[in-house]
């Protein structure tokens, strides 16, 4: 691999590495139209308790996130394979949702897996494909502050 291909390939994973954080960015502020704009418009996606075009999805994603107070999306270990204008690339990530119930406030935690295939556009990398792995989730009541 010359120089040139290596930087390229860097350039191109740190983009999609950044193109990850930007869609935990957006659904945590609720920004749809910045999550929307990280998909390619014939986008589908299968998030395990949803799945169907970009459009369906999203809906479902903002419903579901309606019912929290606040969500913090924390993204790990991230592996990308680049060739030529496609990738691929897995996300591992923590997913906090905080939640009101009868009784108190607790917190719904997700660890998960984002398992994306990517395209080049004219714009960036877009996620064409999105899938959700699931490795595990746990409800944890929150105690009052002292």
């Amino acid at each position: 691999m010359s120089d040139e291909e290596a930087l390229r390939l860097v350039v191109d994973r740190q983009a999609i590495r950044d193109l990850v954080h930007a869609y935990a960015t957006a659904v945590d502020r609720r920004d749809w139209p910045r999550v929307r704009a990280c998909f390619t418009p014939d986008a589908a996606c299968d998030f395990s308790w949803f799945r169907g075009d970009v459009d369906t999805v999203l809906g479902h994603i903002e419903r579901g996130l309606a019912q929290f107070e606040t969500t913090m999306h924390l993204l790990g270990t991230h592996l990308a394979d680049v060739v030529a204008d496609t990738a691929t690339a897995e996300t591992y990530a923590v997913c906090h949702h905080r939640l009101r119930r009868e009784g108190g406030l607790a917190d719904r935690v997700v660890g998960m897996r984002y398992l994306d295939a990517l395209v080049r556009t004219p714009a960036g990398w877009r996620i064409r494909r999105r899938d959700v792995a699931v490795d595990w989730q746990r409800l944890d009541p929150v105690s009052p502050a002292p």
